[in-house]
């Protein structure tokens, strides 16, 4: 059991052949959680991010992990909690010019989120540069600051079923773009 908060707590269950992730609400007030998982050796690798109403003194299941046989499995985990159940806020410590990646997207500036040893988001890059199109790319593998602006901007924009294994992803005016076709989808930037 791993206590994360005094408001809520996230408590991890071993069973025999299950590992259950619960959120436990401590205080008088709803909270909404998100909550994202990574693990080797299980059924899955790449578990989609989960954000759920917490209600007062009450626990929910998040997840649940099956492990592979004959693997050693392994995971990490990240939550965050907010009040107010309009949008999660993913809580951000220790961030410099915060504001400033923020605002990139309130501009409606083409954001691309990308990832180390992706094909994909490299080819990406190179046809948005030779296309003169204008973007900012972020590569979520670079620093935490960006991943944490990736998960952050996915919440805002209300996506619960946004995986990292989807990247590269853009953002353009505002809108989510995902599974891109690399060709239509720099067709409709140059537009």
């Amino acid at each position: 059991m791993n206590a994360q908060s005094e408001a809520i707590e996230i408590v991890e269950v071993k069973e025999k052949k299950k590992i259950l992730f619960y959120a436990i609400n401590h205080t008088e007030i709803a909270k909404e959680v998100f909550f994202k998982v990574d693990g080797k050796g299980f059924r899955r690798s790449s578990y989609r991010p989960v954000i759920k109403k917490v209600p007062a003194q009450k626990k929910i299941l998040l997840a649940t992990l099956i492990p592979l046989k004959n693997a050693t499995p392994e995971y990490t985990y990240f939550h965050s909690f907010d009040d107010e159940l309009q949008e999660v806020n993913v809580e951000v410590k220790n961030v410099r010019n915060w504001k400033a990646l923020e605002k990139v997207i309130d501009k409606g500036e083409t954001i691309i989120f990308t990832k180390e040893e992706c094909g994909k988001c490299e080819k990406l890059i190179g046809m948005l540069k030779a296309n003169r199109i204008p973007h900012k790319a972020f590569n979520i593998s670079e620093s935490e600051r960006f991943k944490e602006f990736f998960w952050n901007t996915v919440s805002k924009m209300k996506r619960r079923d946004v995986m990292i294994s989807s990247i590269p992803i853009a953002i353009v005016k505002g809108k989510l773009h995902e599974s891109l076709n690399l060709i239509s989808f720099i067709e409709m930037l140059k537009q």
